[in-house]
């Protein structure tokens, strides 16, 4: 019988969001305080706009030697959003990161955010589904 696995059943749920008008500085902030590498970038409406990483801090920040307290994230975000729906397979998922080249998916589902994908947790999931075949 096979298996399907939906993008929903393995994605994070806990999406960190940043506005657009704060500075790289705070946005890092919340970012470290939440330990996570990435924050999805939203306006004033709390519609997603772009994503901001520690990599496109540390190049377009720290190594042009400008002042994270002065630079705005709307400034350094990476957009669009690469996103997949909720309900795609992971093999969707999979030719999706090939096809972008990116280092996260964002997960929609009714227009909205909800999760983020990465590589590693497909990785994870299908390792996981192999050792429980494995056991059986």
């Amino acid at each position: 019988m096979p298996v399907t696995l939906r993008v929903r059943d393995i994605m994070n749920k806990d999406v960190t969001k940043v506005f657009e008008d704060e500075s790289v500085h705070e946005a890092t902030k919340k970012m470290v305080e939440k330990g996570v590498k990435c924050a999805v970038v939203v306006n004033n409406k709390g519609e997603p706009v772009g994503v901001i990483t520690e990599g496109t801090v540390t190049r377009k920040v720290l190594l042009a030697c400008k002042d994270p307290r002065e630079v705005k994230v709307k400034d350094i975000m990476s957009k669009p959003i690469i996103t997949i729906k909720a309900d795609a397979t992971l093999k969707e998922a999979s030719e999706a990161f090939l096809k972008y080249d990116v280092k996260q998916l964002y997960v929609e589902e009714d227009g909205k955010i909800v999760g983020f994908l990465t590589e590693h947790r497909i990785l994870k999931a299908i390792n996981e589904v192999i050792l429980t075949l494995l056991s059986i």
